[in-house]
């Protein structure tokens, strides 16, 4: 293996995929950043086993095919070293890496690139087409309400469902539910999904690109994410997601409609004394008053109150005040609308002008 490649090029490229280097002593490969040169093109590749990032990199220059692994933690640091403007020449030799820059150079120790985790391998059973911005907006507008290490590993991620013309995310920790949906154009067969936190979080930093058409394949055990020069895949969880459609409100009348900053910035007043362990808030709906309340285990107290234009029965509920702050600012509609279910053990918030997005939240005991 041969090649020269701009150093300002190179550190970019290793920067985008540098995340998933982590320490491990007991597989000490997933440290390294797999490098191999094959039809003019240098592929970087690293994995932390459930995800695998991969940057492609045209080369210009004459150069060798080959491959091989070398720590990444090492290679970033020498780049970064280096004048940006300079050529880095790098070839393989005798298992180690010879590395040159105008006056620098370094020799690095590998290991065999057969050793390396890929899942470059995967045969995928469907494909289809999305806007970036569609698909970071839904992760954006869901990923608060996913599992963080629940015994139920199901929980731990978002649900991709594809039915109809329509695909959606869906998300939940058994405390809230959160579902946001866009229309797909493709004719494709239907499918679902579940996506680790981890992969979906990796996959929300690099969306943060102008929007552009992305290519997406699904196999029976990854998906695979064609964003620019960078392929994204990440495992799947294996589970059978919860039906999240008996969460949903099958009715839905009188809604109290709320302006959303106003709502926010009076749960935040209050929120200051809420219980740390609980975070519960008192809401008392009434006289077109809305007033809510809180307390903590030092008997501290907190009231603020606005006016609404609700004014039918008098509602009271207790409620995690952080779970709907986490929706309020998911919503960019001025307004919001809740409605409240007979048995008072749940509420469900909905933009006023956006029924793509939908929000449950369990109550607390009184």
């Amino acid at each position: 293996m041969k090649f020269t490649i701009k150093n300002d090029l190179l550190t970019q490229n290793i920067k985008k995929i540098s995340r998933l280097l982590v320490k491990n002593n007991s597989f000490p490969i997933l440290e390294n950043i797999l490098m191999e040169i094959k039809n003019d093109t240098l592929f970087l590749t690293t994995t932390n086993l459930e995800i695998e990032l991969i940057s492609k990199i045209k080369i210009f220059t004459k150069n060798i095919a080959g491959k091989i692994t070398v720590s990444g933690r090492k290679m970033l640091n020498i780049c970064k070293n280096l004048l940006p403007v300079s050529e880095i020449k790098i070839q393989l030799k005798k298992n180690k890496i010879h590395i040159s820059s105008e006056n620098s150079n370094y020799i690095l120790t590998t290991l065999p690139a057969d050793n390396f985790p890929n899942h470059q391998d995967c045969n995928s059973i469907l494909s289809f087409e999305i806007s970036s911005n569609s698909l970071r907006s839904m992760i954006e507008k869901t990923a608060f309400s996913m599992g963080k290490q629940d015994v139920r590993h199901y929980l731990n991620g978002i649900l991709l469902e594809k039915k109809g013309n329509t695909l959606k995310s869906i998300a939940t920790d058994g405390y809230r539910l959160a579902v946001s949906s866009t229309n797909i154009k493709e004719d494709i067969k239907s499918f679902s999904i579940i996506m680790p936190n981890k992969g979906v979080l990796e996959l929300y930093r690099l969306l943060n690109i102008k929007k552009k058409l992305l290519k997406i394949f699904i196999s029976n055990n990854n998906i695979k994410i064609y964003i620019n020069d960078l392929i994204f895949t990440s495992q799947l969880i294996e589970g059978k997601y919860p039906d999240y459609n008996n969460v949903l409100f099958s009715k839905k009348d009188n809604p109290i409609v709320t302006n959303t900053a106003l709502l926010k910035k009076s749960l935040l007043r209050t929120a200051i004394l809420t219980h740390e362990k609980f975070c519960g808030i008192e809401i008392k709906i009434e006289n077109k008053k809305f007033k809510i309340l809180s307390d903590n285990q030092e008997e501290e107290s907190a009231e603020d109150t606005f006016n609404t234009n609700y004014s039918g029965d008098t509602i009271e509920i207790s409620i995690n005040v952080y779970y709907i702050l986490d929706v309020l600012n998911a919503i960019d509609d001025e307004n919001i609308l809740i409605f409240f279910n007979s048995s008072k053990s749940s509420i469900q918030i909905e933009s006023e002008n956006d029924s793509s997005n939908i929000y449950v939240i369990m109550l607390l005991k009184r």
